[in-house]
């Protein structure tokens, strides 16, 4: 992501002093283009098309701040917010809150505190060749707890290409709820603790993501889920591949909720891509992602979906592209059974309805997907 240093619009913000040691970033993405997802899984339901924005990625706004307070320590700040690019009556600021924290900074390492991205979600972004994003992105079939809120994490120096991040939430989203009674059915009072080690090294990249989420909400019928995922990958200069491969395990009682089983639920993901560049402009783009959900003991077979993506991007800058990508799902009866009776209750498992989607459009059922357009990181 490129950033822009533009001290002078903050200047008259700032004590002279302040202004001598600090300095504020604004970067973020516009991303315009066509789209057309179709093949429903439901007969009748047509095809959609339209112009929108975030096709290859999310649109956003944000600034971080950094301040040198001596002695080799840092004060770092970012603040983080979509967009909505195509609509009205919102405003331009659609609220979706992406990134919020403050952090101190030394030889010690970092130490930040606020809404983060979670290990398991860089993680899969540095494998993915669609980083996560868009028509080919791998988050159409994967399953990740991208964010969490409430956080305090803590991310080590660098020991010669060894590096680690931990963190902890007691709230997963919002405040805790009174008597943990206030969340409902979801992960809003939801205990988290996360530990991801990696290493890297030339070319090379390894990293390992483990998170457990311990439900406070005493009604959803789930008490605990635990995420083991490895990732690789490796830059050869003109291919880059990579991949990952994980397990999502939920154990579930029969105390009531929308999860009231009697059994433990599993989800196996994995995926893998590579990024061929061309010429210095162009890059050819090519992924296959899969994950199959555990049904067992549910009446319901195993849910199965693999996704092929495809894209190609060229260059007009550094900071501009020009991008087509294509994607399209297979996905067995059960997979389409299970979308179709709505046991998308199972979310907090793991399983959920999936399509071809973008990053602020619901693509679920569609399993088909073309989008071309223009992106600008700033």
């Amino acid at each position: 992501m490129q950033k822009k240093l533009i001290a002078l619009a903050v200047a008259g913000l700032m004590s002279a002093p302040a202004f001598a040691q600090s300095s504020v970033t604004i970067y973020g993405t516009l991303d315009y283009g066509y789209t057309v997802q179709n093949r429903h899984i439901d007969s009748g339901v047509r095809s959609r098309q339209g112009l929108d924005s975030g096709v290859s990625k999310a649109n956003r706004l944000g600034f971080k701040i950094v301040e040198d307070l001596g002695n080799g320590l840092k004060l770092v700040g970012v603040l983080e917010n979509g967009l909505a690019g195509e609509t009205t009556g919102t405003g331009i600021l659609n609220g979706t809150a992406r990134q919020s924290y403050a952090a101190l900074a030394g030889g010690f390492g970092t130490v930040a505190f606020g809404r983060h991205y979670t290990p398991q979600h860089l993680f899969q972004v540095a494998v993915d060749p669609f980083a996560g994003n868009g028509v080919g992105s791998s988050a159409n079939v994967l399953v990740k707890d991208q964010r969490l809120s409430n956080l305090i994490a803590y991310i080590s120096p660098n020991w010669k290409g060894f590096s680690f991040i931990t963190a902890y939430t007691n709230s997963y989203e919002g405040n805790e709820s009174d008597e943990n009674k206030g969340g409902g059915p979801d992960l809003t009072d939801t205990r988290v603790i996360a530990f991801a080690p990696s290493f890297t090294v030339g070319g090379l990249f390894v990293g390992l993501n483990y998170h457990q989420a311990k439900f406070n909400e005493p009604d959803t019928g789930a008490d605990h889920l635990r995420v083991i995922e490895g990732y690789v990958s490796y830059d050869f200069g003109p291919v880059k591949v990579g991949g990952l491969y994980g397990q999502r395990k939920t154990a579930l009682n029969d105390d009531g909720g929308p999860l009231s089983f009697d059994t433990d639920l599993k989800l196996t993901q994995w995926l893998v891509g590579a990024t061929w560049k061309i010429s210095s402009n162009d890059s050819l783009l090519v992924s296959y992602g899969h994950r199959t959900f555990d049904f067992d003991d549910i009446d319901i077979k195993d849910a199965k979906l693999g996704q092929w993506a495809l894209g190609y991007e060229h260059a007009l800058s550094k900071r501009t592209a020009l991008y087509a990508h294509y994607a399209g799902q297979t996905q067995n009866r059960s997979q389409k059974d299970a979308l179709a009776n709505g046991v998308g209750g199972l979310a907090i498992a793991g399983y959920r309805g999936s399509g071809v989607g973008l990053s602020n459009i619901n693509g679920a059922g569609y399993r088909q997907g073309w989008g071309v357009g223009l992106r600008h990181d700033f």
